[in-house]
């Protein structure tokens, strides 16, 4: 029987998920589900830039009656402090693929965002990033070097924050037996 809990949102109760046989149960502490681990349709895992040093890893589990439920790699204990669970997060997704898995085989494995949406991403990261350029260009032949390297900063940042997103989240099918194509910290 594996456990995994956290808070997933800053005003949010905890969650305790646990792992039994062949159904997981989700303990929210106003109420108890139950759901089979055979009626799990899809298994997408994805990530999510988080505020600063945060980074949010996030596995979705799709079930056959369109319900999903949600696990991320981040408690939130207040406003404004959270932890990253990472290890714990690891160890309970991996051994929730391979029980669905066993349940299941024909559950689909995903990792990424579903490629319209990586796409969408892309272009709008690479479109931004080409308007930074033009306004870095602009600012330097009219001698504001100010406003360059506000633009120089604000691209910096930019892409310290787009680019884990877009590399990470390309759109990409995995195994249950092969952990190197998943996306887990």
């Amino acid at each position: 029987m594996t456990t995994y809990s956290h808070a997933p949102r800053p005003t949010g109760q905890t969650i305790a998920y646990t792992l039994k046989e062949d159904c997981l149960i989700i303990d929210s502490g106003s109420k108890v589900q139950m759901a089979q681990l055979g009626a799990v349709e899809r298994i997408r895992l994805s990530y999510e830039p988080g505020r600063f040093s945060n980074r949010i890893f996030r596995a979705r589990l799709t079930l056959k009656d369109g319900k999903s439920i949600n696990i991320t790699s981040v408690n939130w204990k207040s406003l404004i402090q959270a932890e990253n669970l990472d290890a714990a997060y690891r160890t309970f997704v991996l051994d929730l693929i391979a029980a669905v898995y066993r349940t299941n085989p024909k559950v689909e494995l995903l990792s990424g965002k579903p490629t319209f949406v990586w796409l969408l991403t892309v272009s709008i990261a690479v479109a931004s990033f080409g308007g930074m350029s033009v306004l870095i260009w602009r600012a330097l032949q009219m001698g504001s070097v100010s406003t360059a390297l506000m633009g120089i900063l604000l691209a910096v940042v930019g892409i310290w924050q787009i680019e884990p997103m877009v590399r990470l989240n390309k759109p990409r099918n995995f195994t249950a037996d092969d952990p190197s194509q998943m996306l887990l910290p």
